[in-house]
């Protein structure tokens, strides 16, 4: 098991950026993103997803490496843009900037995005406004991959979704979710790595329940979140996503194309345009009551922190196999 110091790592990926055609100053913010994801423990969306984003640059799947997305439409507090078939993340990163800027003009702003790519961790958004002091939430559609509860077809997408609240001292709330039981990148990390799935995250083949990541993965159904809830909520995540970008919706998506044209949301609140109290504040408030009644229980984001500390001191962990496929790759 390697453990690499982030510096290091984040060399490494910026390189491998820049051979597969980036510029220097967007390849180096590139990997400071994946890096960061891994350093926080989602490792399935950090530098275990690289390989990944070096085929679809290779394959031409990501078109566009120079550029931040267009403008194309505004109204008040709202904007939209293309993608152009992008590096999702730092299109991401640029939409969520665009709607925290537009909520220092207006107390809120909502950025809608389409014809983007898969945007990596999530939660790097997240914690990217509320390190910044404002509330978030973005979401973005997928390929149809699950199936609606009760049905055997897959006619929706994972959806995932996040909500940011800033806290005080980095302890910010950030959830970070798919609408499946368990993303397809944490179904793939159990898999390469045999490790059983710590309660159900769908079906095999046969349609049995189970806990095992490869069985789900090789012909069997993940389960949207909450069962019939889960997947109602993907749906209509990706009506808004798809509506308010004027963009591609679930069933327009080609699956296995690397999330290619997804459409995206992100919304940003000022509560400092409001008379009240402190964010940081009533989010410590918050975590404190929980933490009193239920110290066994962990709260969104608290995982992450950990991670973070453990990664500052020992290193980022990367699966062996990855990290060699990486250095073979950039040498």
């Amino acid at each position: 098991m390697a453990r690499i110091p982030i510096e290091q790592l984040i060399a490494c990926l910026a390189r491998l950026f820049e051979q597969a055609g980036v510029a220097p100053p967007r390849a180096m913010r590139l990997a400071e993103l994946y890096a960061q994801a891994s350093a926080d423990g989602v490792y399935s969306h950090g530098v275990h997803f690289v390989p990944h984003l070096l085929r679809w640059l290779r394959e031409r799947t990501i078109t566009e490496t120079g550029r931040d997305p267009e403008l194309v439409a505004a109204f008040g507090a709202i904007e939209r843009y293309d993608g152009h078939l992008g590096l999702g993340a730092l299109n991401a990163e640029f939409c969520m900037a665009r709607a925290t800027a537009l909520a220092d003009t207006h107390g809120v702003g909502c950025v809608a995005l389409r014809r983007t790519s898969h945007w990596g961790r999530p939660g790097n958004f997240g914690w990217w406004a509320a390190e910044r002091g404002y509330l978030a939430i973005c979401w973005t559609n997928t390929p149809a991959n699950m199936a609606a509860w009760g049905g055997d077809a897959n006619v929706v997408g994972n959806n995932p979704i996040v909500f940011a609240v800033p806290g005080k001292d980095g302890r910010h709330l950030v959830l970070d979710m798919a609408m499946s039981q368990f993303s397809f990148g944490r179904l793939e990390t159990h898999r390469a790595e045999a490790h059983p799935l710590p309660v159900p995250g769908g079906m095999d083949a046969g349609g049995a329940p189970t806990t095992d990541a490869a069985a789900i993965l090789n012909g069997g159904k993940v389960w949207p979140i909450g069962f019939w809830k889960g997947s109602g909520l993907a749906m209509v995540l990706d009506a808004f996503a798809a509506i308010l970008s004027d963009g591609a919706d679930t069933g327009a998506l080609t699956p296995g194309a690397g999330d290619a044209g997804v459409s995206q949301v992100f919304i940003a609140f000022d509560p400092r345009r409001l008379d009240g109290g402190d964010a940081a504040d009533r989010t410590a408030d918050v975590i404190r009551a929980f933490a009193e009644k239920s110290p066994a229980s962990r709260y969104p984001g608290q995982s992450a922190l950990e991670h973070r500390r453990r990664s500052a001191t020992e290193g980022v962990y990367v699966r062996d196999d990855v990290w060699a496929a990486l250095r073979a790759a950039g040498s």
